[in-house]
């Protein structure tokens, strides 16, 4: 029986051979049948950095960079005859270990007796570090995609869901629900005599009044709640779980507080401002969502129509407040 440096001395002989050492640019290293290594080519040098003299009749477990990747190698190789790009971790000289790609085949004679191994090794560093770049500029471009996505959801001025997003999120919260027959709170909110601040004392005062309005409806507001501007001066929130005198009482509790609430128009001056509102709930008041905002609306209008701040729930034109 031959051994497996005589198998090596023929597989030498062939053109093909030599042409695969000096042109693969991956390194290839061949062991004996006790995994010591029989060939090392230049190109292994480049990728580990020992010379040849270094490492030739030595043990192959000197090529990886810890005890588990060469013993992770070894099994794949046995139960398989075969490993294809398989990461390990592998040794440089005077360098910390570094990932490689290995794929590498059993050697057999034409008897068929374990002749040795043929290892393929690529410096997968370069890959890492484009993998890594990748996942970098993947999250980046998360970031800027949920960034992208809320402004385009939100108002820039009162940080709050706009009217298409606040009813789209409405309609989740409503699908999540399986359309059971739970209650659902809708209300409506506009700040009285709105343009007269704007005319009175400026925009910016005006945009400090919406500010404020939104801060008031998201204190009051719950967890699961969902708060929007309606635009311009108009606000709704839509209450999951919320019955008729839940949603009542939710409104009245915000036009109390942005009543009691001071805006600051000069060094020495404050005004007060107030709101109306006009709620409804599902299956109460309406069968759908689209039916309740208008429902909603509709008592808004009576508000107004009524002397304004204050909270309509009913169609009989009369202020209704909770207890």
């Amino acid at each position: 029986m031959q051994s497996s440096f005589d198998f090596l001395d023929l597989l030498a002989d062939a053109e093909s051979l030599q042409v695969l050492l000096v042109a693969c640019p991956d390194g290839l290293v061949v062991l004996d049948e006790a995994e010591n290594i029989v060939l090392y080519t230049g190109s292994s040098e480049a990728i580990f950095g020992f010379a040849p003299v270094e490492l030739l009749g030595r043990h192959a477990s000197l090529l990886f960079g810890d005890a588990q990747s060469y013993k992770h190698f070894q099994d794949r190789l046995r139960s398989e005859g075969r490993v294809v790009n398989l990461e390990v971790m592998a040794t440089r000289l005077d360098s910390p270990p570094f990932a490689a790609a290995v794929s590498a085949a059993s050697l057999r004679d034409r008897w068929g007796a374990a002749a040795g191994t043929v290892m393929y090794v690529r410096d997968h560093t370069k890959v890492r570090a484009i993998e890594e770049a990748l996942r970098q500029n993947n999250r980046r471009l998360n970031d800027l995609v949920r960034t992208l996505n809320h402004v385009a959801q939100h108002d820039q001025l009162t940080g709050m869901l706009y009217r298409g997003s606040a009813i789209e999120a409405a309609e989740a919260a409503m699908l999540a629900s399986g359309f059971s027959q739970s209650p659902f709170g809708v209300a409506l909110f506009d700040l009285d005599h709105f343009k007269s601040v704007n005319d009175s004392y400026g925009h910016l005062v005006g945009d400090e009044v919406l500010a404020t309005l939104s801060g008031v409806l998201r204190q009051a507001a719950r967890g699961d709640d969902i708060v929007g501007r309606f635009g311009g001066e108009e606000f709704i929130a839509f209450l999951p779980g919320a019955d008729l005198r839940a949603v009542t009482g939710f409104a009245e509790r915000v036009r109390l507080a942005i009543g009691e609430a001071c805006v600051r128009v000069a060094e020495d001056q404050t005004i007060s401002v107030a709101v109306s509102a006009g709620v409804a709930s599902i299956p109460t008041c309406a069968a759908t969502l689209e039916d309740a905002i208008r429902i909603a609306d509709d008592r808004l209008l009576s508000a107004k129509r009524q002397g304004r701040n204050r909270v309509v729930a009913n169609d009989d034109a009369q202020e209704q407040t909770a207890a």
